[in-house]
């Protein structure tokens, strides 16, 4: 997936009911290879690297975008919408498997 940080949150598997929690890679903040919980700021820590996702110029925003895990069991794929509110990891939900995972949008 190249740069990315890691969402957790707790859900269960699709395909084997696996969980409670799951870790999800996004492009979503200051790409460092962080990992975030609820509430945490995605763009307030210290980073090297200035890449950006899923673009330039939101820290502050509420938008969502398209997240990747893999159950530690079944080794499924699991796709999610990862909700970030004024700049913080605010929830996830489970979701299809997008035509774009490159996608996101203002809430």
């Amino acid at each position: 997936m190249g740069l990315f940080n890691e969402f957790e949150w707790p859900v269960a598997c699709p395909a084997c009911g696996e969980g409670p929690e799951f870790v999800f890679q996004a492009y979503i903040g200051l790409l460092d290879f962080e990992t975030f919980r609820k509430g945490e700021d995605v763009y307030g820590r210290a980073c090297l690297r200035k890449v950006v996702g899923p673009e330039p110029g939101l820290k502050g925003q509420s938008f969502w975008a398209y997240g990747l895990g893999r159950c530690p069991r079944c080794d499924a794929n699991v796709w999610a919408r990862i909700e970030v509110r004024q700049g913080r990891f605010d929830r996830l939900e489970v979701v299809p498997e997008p035509e774009n995972s490159y996608v996101w949008g203002y809430l």
